[in-house]
């Protein structure tokens, strides 16, 4: 009969203790976080007592680039800033089984974190649909991890001296803002620091590589604040400057040339195909510098466009010079300069002009067929230098 009572109090005590001890460990749990924050103070550094230097690693995963400007020489990026580092006062090894905590973001603003800024930023925001995109891990040993995701405009001095044919370094600056080195230190991870994500595209540009370093070009704040970039060297895509602008220009200093082929007494022909070329060149100049900056020293497209602008203008002031040859060939072939001459007969006079106008018809013939020779031999040697010199 003992042994009877013993076993059922055995099972009622399983039966009854079995789901709230489960619903106690869940109390223990949010307890336990109530607990740890009660005497937390978000306003001091994890080391502040101890006069350390709390080391913060930085990562970067980069979702896109989605445009780089050249008239505002700025570029705009989407990514997730990671950032981790250790805090002493929540250590809670050994006190309960979890190994860390998963914190909404509106526990968030209990937890002490670094005061990040980016230096040459113009216009940044966060995330926050449908929800704050922040996450923070507090981990059994004291470390955090902080992510959060932010789309960003920052400055981007450009050189476009090669212009189309340049590349450039876009950098971003991460620095603390208000604590120097003695309180805390931003070093990027060892491990992949920055991560590009592979279905990213850029429209104008390629990016060659990612650099980071754990110092700034530039340090606002000087070398007692702590201070890391990172470099995004990016090549700029040729191909829509060859179909947009290249391949109509030459074919527009080739039109210009049509005009060596035909007769010198084409006049009003040659007249109306040097200047529509010119205006045409004029033109597609305007359209190819209307989107850039107004800097003062040459760009590559500023050499290209004025080069074939001076061919064009050649071209018709090739015409002017052999039309004013002939004219001038005529004038002095006029009948009526042969008329004191008396020691001449109307036959002689006749055979003297005759003579005279294919004289300077040749002589202009001549020019018009040194032209079509010597414009495409100089053209196509200024292209090569023009590519030797700006894309290699």
């Amino acid at each position: 009969m003992p042994l009877l009572i013993a076993c059922l109090s055995v099972s009622l005590s399983v039966i009854l203790f079995t789901r709230p001890t489960e619903c106690r460990s869940n109390i223990m749990k949010t307890d336990f976080i109530q607990a740890m924050f009660e005497e937390y103070d978000s306003s001091l550094s994890p080391n502040f007592e101890s006069n350390e230097s709390t080391k913060v690693n930085m990562s970067l995963y980069v979702n896109s680039i989605d445009s780089i400007s050249e008239q505002s020489m700025d570029f705009t990026i989407n990514a997730f800033i990671e950032q981790e580092w250790c805090d002493p006062r929540l250590i809670f090894y050994g006190m309960i089984m979890d190994e860390y905590f998963e914190l909404d973001s509106k526990f968030m603003v209990r937890v002490w974190v670094p005061d990040l800024y980016f230096t040459n930023e113009k216009r940044a925001n966060f995330h926050v649909v449908t929800v704050p995109n922040k996450m923070l891990h507090l981990y059994n040993n004291g470390c955090i991890k902080y992510r959060l995701r932010v789309s960003l405009t920052a400055s981007c001095p450009m050189n476009l001296q090669k212009y189309p044919m340049d590349s450039q370094r876009c950098s971003l600056y991460l620095q603390s803002f208000a604590y120097t080195r003695k309180t805390i230190d931003f070093v990027w991870k060892s491990i992949k620091p920055v991560v590009a994500s592979k279905t990213m595209e850029l429209p104008q540009f390629t990016l060659v590589n990612v650099n980071t370093r754990n110092s700034c070009d530039e340090n606002i704040g000087g070398p007692d604040f702590t201070c890391i970039q990172v470099d995004f060297n990016l090549k700029r895509n040729t191909g829509f400057y060859m179909i947009q602008i290249y391949i109509p220009t030459i074919m527009i200093v080739l039109l210009s040339w049509v005009s060596f082929w035909l007769s010198i007494d084409a006049v009003p022909a040659r007249i109306s195909l040097g200047i529509l070329t010119v205006l045409t060149m004029t033109t597609q100049k305007g359209a190819a510098i209307s989107s850039l900056p107004r800097v003062s020293y040459v760009k590559a497209i500023d050499v290209w466009m004025a080069v074939c602008l001076a061919f064009v203008f050649a071209a018709l002031l090739e015409f002017a010079i052999v039309n004013v040859m002939q004219r001038r060939q005529q004038k002095f072939a006029d009948p009526s300069s042969f008329v004191n001459s008396s020691n001449k007969n109307e036959e002689e006079k006749q055979n003297s002009n005759n003579r005279r106008l294919s004289s300077g018809k040749r002589d202009a013939q001549r020019v018009d067929n040194v032209s079509r020779v010597v414009f495409p031999a100089i053209f196509f040697a200024f292209c090569i230098i023009y590519a030797i010199v700006y894309m290699v």
